[in-house]
């Protein structure tokens, strides 16, 4: 058997596997991003293993399960990390203390977007014309308890509106229909949504997050319009099991860090929509804490509809 200092000699000596959702979606996009970054820092090849479901929480349970030598790990992020533990009595992991936070990689701000067939150009007049439609309207989320889902569930509990909730495996699959006016709002990747927007069929109401995005400072956030404290932002960073050698954390952490401050990453998360989010995996530990602590709170006064 290996000791930590001998693996750590050898490491890496083969593929590196990095376990995400499905392709296209947020956690897959960044992955790919920093990939060949991580390759040319570790010298073995960086392999994507695409393992969607359950709001992420079935690739995070591989990464669980995997053996602890820095050759799986996982592109986390709020739904997977936070929220399903706060929500679902069915988890076989503990984040706390089955995976090790080895860095952030980014911030992914939120915009809410309704279908061309809303009459309504702002969050105010959506408010009003769902408020004169009970019952009547719907949204969709990338499932049940994730963070698509909060944010209007949250929208919904702050300004009294009765909406249906329709649970997709993502937004990305869910942008046609809204796009088709089958459902009528999603809160979603912003850079995403803008793409649709500027082509007419779907329309910008708000950002979601905390502050306005630097690509699209224009919209102004939903705490602007109204709702102060309303915040919901979903972030991403890289996950090693519980018991990773700490030389080889050290290593995986340094090729992070390195790739975020690449020029071609930080092109690639512009072009995306995404903001690089350069933590330490102790800092990184710090955000979550607080960050379940603040969801906590939230959905403590929010009924999540399945």
């Amino acid at each position: 058997m290996l000791t930590a200092s001998a693996l750590g000699q050898t490491y890496p000596d083969r593929p590196i596997k990095i376990v995400v959702a499905e392709v296209g979606t947020q956690s897959d996009l960044m992955a790919r991003a920093i990939a060949p970054s991580l390759e040319r820092a570790l010298g073995q090849p960086v392999v994507i293993d695409n393992r969607g479901g359950a709001g992420g929480t079935i690739g995070a349970q591989r990464v669980v399960q995997a053996r602890a030598d820095g050759y799986t790990l996982l592109v986390g992020g709020v739904n997977n990390i936070v929220l399903a533990p706060l929500q679902r009595a069915d988890m076989l992991y503990a984040p706390a203390t089955d995976l090790v936070p080895l860095g952030g990689i980014a911030r992914v701000p939120y915009g809410i977007a309704i279908a061309s067939g809303i009459p309504a150009e702002n969050l105010a007049e959506f408010i009003a014309y769902a408020r004169a439609h009970p019952g009547k309207l719907s949204f969709a989320s990338s499932g049940a308890g994730s963070s698509s889902q909060l944010a209007i569930e949250l929208l919904k509990s702050r300004a009294a509106l009765d909406i249906l909730h329709v649970p997709y495996r993502n937004t990305v699959g869910a942008i046609p229909d809204l796009i088709s006016g089958r459902i009528d709002v999603l809160a979603g990747d912003l850079a995403l949504l803008r793409r649709q927007a500027k082509q007419g069929p779907i329309r910008l109401i708000a950002v979601a997050g905390a502050r306005r995005a630097e690509a699209m400072p224009e919209l102004p956030t939903v705490a602007e319009q109204g709702f102060p404290g309303y915040a919901v932002e979903p972030w991403s960073g890289l996950f090693a099991p519980a018991g990773i050698p700490a030389d080889v954390e050290e290593m995986l952490s340094r090729a992070l860090a390195d790739a975020l401050r690449s020029e071609d990453v930080r092109r690639q998360f512009a072009t995306l929509g995404y903001e690089p989010l350069e933590l330490t995996g102790k800092a990184l530990q710090v955000m979550i804490s607080a960050e379940t602590i603040k969801y906590a709170r939230v959905l403590d006064g929010v009924r999540i509809q399945q």
